[in-house]
């Protein structure tokens, strides 16, 4: 005999792939808020020519951001994304001079003959900085009950409900995120002179996350 419940269960445990996502949206330009009440920001990292570098040049870049991601702290989390796609469109100039022209050409048909064997690879850093209520469970919200006894409400209500969302005061996420900008901000100067880092701005962020679900360029 065929079970039917047996068949559609799997697809019930799934879920929906909206449950999977923690992202809530972007509160400024910049910072994106999280269904759990963390606050995040996508950094784009070049990186730098290692190839061209001495051993000792090499460790000074290590030590250099090493020194870098330590100033972040506690209640910071740093996430390194790596995107490695094949058949890179590789970008040339045009030039007026004939001579150089043709020489560019040549090098254009070079590398269109061996795309199928390039690869580029993008990283990105996203960091997160944890709220006062992205703890979960009873024991994280009684430990906040003397400075914040509506928010204890708040997160043993929310053990007993199917939601996973957070109510948020605006004066903590505006103090979250000026605490975060504070700290991204120390970072990119930090590394300001070698790598030229790009905090992404709203629609970067959103392409960003697009391409952690879809791996087709389409």
């Amino acid at each position: 005999m065929l079970r039917l419940d047996k068949i559609i269960k799997p697809w019930k445990d799934a879920a929906s792939l909206n449950d999977n996502v923690n992202l809530y949206g972007f509160w400024n330009e910049t910072a994106f808020l999280t269904k759990s009440g963390d606050i995040g920001m996508i950094l784009s990292v070049p990186g730098i020519d290692y190839e061209s570098l001495d051993s000792t040049s090499q460790e000074y870049a290590v030590k250099r951001l090493e020194a870098a991601l330590k100033s972040f702290g506690p209640g910071f989390c740093v996430y390194q994304y790596l995107f490695k796609s094949n058949r890179p469109e590789i970008p040339f100039e045009i030039y007026d001079d004939p001579v150089v022209q043709t020489e560019v050409d040549h090098r254009r048909e070079f590398f269109a003959s061996k795309r199928d064997h390039l690869y580029q690879v993008e990283v990105f850093y996203c960091v997160l900085l944890h709220g006062a209520r992205s703890k979960t469970g009873i024991v994280a919200g009684l430990g906040t009950l003397i400075n914040d006894p509506a928010g204890v409400v708040e997160e043993l209500r929310a053990q007993f409900s199917s939601s996973g969302m957070k109510t948020l005061l605006r004066a903590q996420i505006e103090h979250d995120v000026a605490s975060l900008e504070q700290r991204v901000q120390a970072f990119i100067r930090q590394l300001g002179d070698f790598m030229q880092i790009e905090l992404l701005n709203h629609g970067g962020q959103l392409r960003f996350f697009r391409r952690l679900l879809n791996y087709d360029d389409w």
